[in-house]
């Protein structure tokens, strides 16, 4: 009797298309209708920005918790977050509430985006008890410093002559002494953990503005006025807690975001994938049920992808318990060995050559399925 073939599908969304959940189910469909038999695990992964909480739906452990708060633009959003009763962990996605995607492009613009409501979810699980807080902080659509995450929960801000600033990115200038929060040593007590896979210090060329800012809809001038501005607001910070944090890996990821946890939170740093592993047991489920192949994906493999993303760390697992490992993305930029990523077999470019940037977004659902078919009917028919 002949055996199933087995395949684990474990993608990354592809920026502004397709969502990693969208991915595995494309890929499925895909693969059944090459061959029904075929028996197929699916595991959507965030990269720390948007769709990080679609692992726990895996977990039985975690319940969801629904709620409405601010987005990036102070409109209502419907966000949520997870937690764990037994061990009062809750893990909040920023995406959720401040992310890139609920903004449309003409109107991506961080001198006045906010993360509002990324502290509206981290009060709310305060409030239920949790004593460990995961936060996973990619894919914002902000520059705030975390400024408006930190008016959400409580701390406020005042200026030279004594009055209260506005928490938000246009006025970290202004502030000159900061308020804790009523919640801050409650806060000191739980255990934060940021789960990210940007290692940017906060300012300078490599910075949080800088490098990511001009994608968030910054202007030239817009860049150099909040640059100054995080790094006044910074030295402001410093002088409160008396420790510098803006030099530490991270602490220029989500627009600042990392440098507010580290510097209020006391938060410790985790690479997204690690952490994600770890909780869903990846490598022993792997080792366990002996996949024939893993399909993943992401908007585009280039040479940053070898920088702690998910193909890196999959192609580390396929190495090790000798797994084909076949990645899809919009585009593929050079060859593979080029881009130095041992253990992926193959790397396939959905978007036909040719294409601009916004057919390739719409039509990236119709690409995907196409090369899935075309590619995988050579290999599992």
């Amino acid at each position: 009797m002949a055996i199933n073939k087995k395949v684990l599908i474990i993608p990354d969304s592809f920026k502004d298309s397709i969502s990693s959940k969208e991915f595995c189910d494309i890929a499925k469909k895909a693969i059944k209708k090459i061959n029904s038999n075929i028996i197929v695990d699916s595991i959507p992964i965030g990269d720390g920005g948007e769709g990080s909480l679609e692992p726990f739906k895996l977990m039985d452990n975690f319940q969801f918790k629904k709620m409405t708060v601010k987005g990036p633009l102070n409109e209502k959003v419907q966000s949520s977050y997870c937690i764990n009763e037994m061990t009062k962990t809750c893990v909040i996605e920023l995406a959720q509430a401040s992310g890139i995607q609920l903004v449309p492009e003409s109107l991506r613009n961080p001198m006045i985006t906010t993360t509002y409501g990324t502290g509206q979810l981290i009060k709310n699980a305060i409030n239920t008890g949790a004593k460990r807080i995961i936060l996973f902080i990619g894919g914002s659509a902000t520059n705030d410093a975390g400024i408006g995450m930190l008016d959400a929960l409580g701390y406020r801000f005042k200026d030279i002559k004594g009055g209260y600033v506005t928490a938000s990115p246009s006025s970290l200038n202004e502030i000159n002494k900061i308020l804790l929060s009523p919640l801050h040593e409650r806060i000191k007590e739980i255990e934060f953990i940021v789960a990210c896979d940007v290692s940017n210090f906060l300012t300078g060329p490599n910075g949080a503005t800088y490098v990511f800012g001009e994608q968030k809809g910054a202007t030239k001038e817009e860049l150099n006025y909040l640059e100054n501005s995080i790094l006044h607001f910074s030295k402001i910070v410093s002088k409160t807690f008396s420790k510098n944090d803006a030099n530490k890996e991270g602490a220029g990821a989500a627009g600042g975001v990392g440098f507010a946890a580290i510097s209020f939170f006391d938060a410790i740093f985790c690479e997204g994938f690690s952490l994600l592993s770890k909780l869903l047991d990846l490598k022993n489920k792997i080792k366990k049920e002996n996949y024939d192949y893993i399909i993943t994906g992401e908007g585009k493999i280039d040479k940053q992808t070898k920088n702690g993303k998910l193909l890196k760390h999959l192609g580390s697992i396929g190495l090790e318990f000798s797994v084909p490992i076949l990645a899809f993305a919009g585009l593929v930029d050079n060859n593979l060995s080029d881009l130095k990523l041992p253990g992926i077999t193959k790397a396939y470019q959905i978007t036909p050559k040719g294409s601009d940037l916004s057919s390739a977004i719409q039509d990236a659902p119709i690409n995907l399925d196409r090369t899935l078919y075309k590619e995988l009917n050579i290999l599992l028919k």
